[in-house]
């Protein structure tokens, strides 16, 4: 989950793929954080859910992976840019 907002939960895609893109972030301490496998945060790939639809918590990213993740929106939040 990257934020909660009311009700709704904005959370991005984590899946064991490498990276492919420059907003993907390999976690380097993916077993500490509960997962099973070697992981990537896809950033370019959010979701937003109810968080009455969230059944479990399965991990928790580690304060180092957190802050590279952290540092990575925040260079690419200054080129998204909406298209409307």
């Amino acid at each position: 989950m990257l934020w909660l907002d009311g009700n709704d939960v904005v959370a991005a895609v984590v899946t064991s793929a490498k990276p492919r893109t420059q907003t993907d972030v390999s976690l380097n301490d993916w077993a500490g954080s509960g997962l099973r496998v070697a992981s990537t945060v896809h950033l370019s790939r959010l979701d937003c859910l109810e968080q009455s639809l969230l059944l479990a918590k399965i991990g928790q990213v580690s304060e180092s992976d957190a802050k590279r993740l952290k540092e990575l929106w925040e260079v690419w939040d200054l080129y998204i840019k909406p298209q409307f």
